[in-house]
């Protein structure tokens, strides 16, 4: 039977990131869960932040973590059964929210790490900098015996100006190529597979690529769903 207790999303940082959540969460619905009529589609509350950005000014992560706090103490007078965020680089405060949240939140790094393939020893991640720089993802990897290949200093630079535009919505054919480059050039290194570890990425990346590429966006959505619907 169906959970009656709806999903949350925090999102807003950034809102496209959230909409695609958002309509995955609708889309996989009815994929892989059967709902067909109005009533089989999970109750969803779309919580959106407009968080001041802590992506270069990390002295606003006090800030931020403060607000998303506030945040986190409403959605507790809601019946929430699961709690997702539609940004990599607020993962970095979720066991700061999960200290203060009556609802389990449920975490795009570990469901992503937990979903790649035993097959796969070395994998490449595309994220910004302050995410690579925490080495949230590497760590998790590397329980799973996973090492982790990142672009250098100078890709990171060219990866980060890609994600602002595509947020800007001002994504341009240039963006699309260095973006395949940076890809490119962690497969010569020996990535076996790509992490698409910022959540704008998978809105402009191929659909079909050489390599295995892993969307936390989506996992993260079949997890919650998967919660919901008690599979």
């Amino acid at each position: 039977m169906k959970n009656k207790r709806a999903i949350c999303i925090i999102g807003g940082m950034g809102p496209q990131a959230s909409v695609y959540m958002y309509k995955l969460l609708i889309d996989l619905s009815a994929r892989d869960f059967d709902a067909k009529n109005g009533e089989d589609y999970p109750e969803i509350i779309i919580y959106s932040v407009p968080a001041p950005d802590f992506i270069l000014r990390t002295d606003k992560r006090l800030v931020i973590l403060n607000l998303l706090k506030e945040k986190v103490r409403l959605i507790n007078k809601l019946p929430i059964s699961h709690i997702g965020i539609a940004c990599n680089t607020t993962h970095l405060l979720l066991d700061k929210l999960q200290s203060v949240s009556g609802a389990q939140f449920l975490s795009m790094i570990d469901e992503t790490v937990q979903k790649i393939d035993s097959s796969i020893k070395k994998i490449g991640l595309l994220a910004l900098p302050l995410i690579i720089e925490s080495s949230i993802y590497q760590k998790s990897l590397e329980k799973k015996g996973i090492g982790t290949i990142v672009p250098t200093k100078r890709q990171i630079i060219i990866l980060e100006k890609i994600i602002r535009d595509i947020t800007k919505e001002k994504m341009t054919e240039k963006n699309r190529n260095d973006l395949l480059s940076i890809v490119s050039s962690l497969r010569v290194k020996g990535a076996q597979g790509i992490i698409l570890g910022c959540t704008e990425l998978p809105l402009v990346f191929p659909e079909k690529y050489t390599l295995p590429v892993y969307n936390p966006v989506e996992i993260l959505a079949i997890a919650l769903l998967k919660k919901y619907y008690r599979v």
